[in-house]
């Protein structure tokens, strides 16, 4: 990178926060949320606890589909495609910056709403929170990992003091939470969380007389994979009608069309196995086995990727911040 395109982009990532914190527009995305006991918020007279945010991106994995042939449809063949990718041009500081950046906007939306939002600021040097466990585990990135799904993640908070350990019980509200109820007695606790899944990768076959295929596919946008911000307030009895807070249904697709470029790295397909398939396919009459692979990497460009990040968090957390001014007692 050239010296004086390196200072530009430095130069822009240190006014982000900045910049953000202060936007308050939204994209519009089709978002679709769940809200549940939006009344919570309204206890401690509408006074609200953020201490931190979790953002998790898409650091590597893998997608694959089999399809097989059908009864009429001649032999026992079947087709296979997978696509391993990775993503370059993470680091630990812009990632824990992205996360600042979206906990700004949640705590900037919820003020607008008409709420007191206590801050990390507000409650850091609470003996309480100094004594909460930290979760200093960090992988290659320095940061904490987490993989589901064939995918691997990253995780990252505003700042390592805000990074709690999370619990098999309580997941992220462990430590924040002591028999079951509230340990922030002055006001409702809200944890929002943000996956992020860029590139994007879907699988894809088809069958047809006498054919089959299966196809991987990595491309450059941006998905917001799911968001919550999930709520606990002061001690109450009622049914449970589920966790308390909002939630997206779905994914929310193309929060950026770009979030970088894709290159592929290498073709994996078996080209021998393929060939040797064919060959005892054609002597045995017992069917083939084709299969395709490759390997891919996204290289974001973060002017995109930030946009896209922010994108995401700002529609979700619209959706936080109508149900709090929608809420009744």
């Amino acid at each position: 990178m050239h010296p004086s395109r390196r200072l530009i982009c430095l130069a822009a990532l240190a006014a982000w926060p900045l910049w953000s914190a202060a936007q308050t527009d939204a994209p519009s995305l089709p978002i679709q949320v769940n809200v549940v006991n939006p009344e919570d918020l309204l206890d401690s007279n509408k006074t609200l606890v953020i201490p931190t945010v979790y953002l998790t991106l898409l650091v590597d994995g893998r997608v694959a589909a089999t399809k097989q042939s059908g009864l009429f449809s001649g032999g026992n063949n079947s087709a296979k495609a997978s696509a391993s990718y990775q993503v370059d041009g993470l680091d630990k500081a812009y990632a824990q910056q992205l996360a600042q950046a979206a906990y700004d906007d949640a705590v900037t939306r919820l003020r607008a709403a008409g709420y007191t939002v206590l801050t990390w600021a507000d409650i850091k040097d609470r003996e309480m929170v100094r004594s909460l466990a930290r979760d200093t585990s960090a992988g290659p990135m320095g940061l904490p990992t987490f993989s589901e799904g064939g995918n691997n993640y990253v995780i990252a908070t505003p700042s390592d003091e805000q990074f709690f350990k999370k619990g098999l019980g309580g997941g992220w509200f462990a430590e924040f939470q002591q028999g079951g109820k509230n340990r922030f007695t002055d006001a409702t606790l809200i944890i929002p969380t943000y996956t992020i899944h860029a590139p994007q990768a879907w699988t894809g076959t088809s069958a047809g007389y006498k054919s089959i295929s299966a196809e991987a596919n990595v491309a450059e946008g941006m998905n917001l994979w799911v968001a919550n911000a999930h709520w606990m307030g002061q001690p109450k009895s009622r049914m449970m009608r589920g966790i308390p807070g909002v939630a997206t249904r779905q994914q929310v697709i193309n929060v950026t069309e770009k979030a970088g470029s894709v290159t592929k790295l290498a073709d994996t397909t078996p080209q021998a196995a393929n060939a040797l398939s064919g060959l005892l396919g054609a002597l045995t009459g017992s069917g083939t086995i084709s299969a395709s692979s490759g390997l891919y990497k996204l290289t974001i460009d973060r002017e995109a990727y930030t946009q896209g990040v922010m994108n995401g968090v700002r529609a979700f957390n619209t959706e936080l911040a109508r149900a709090a001014a929608e809420a009744k007692p």
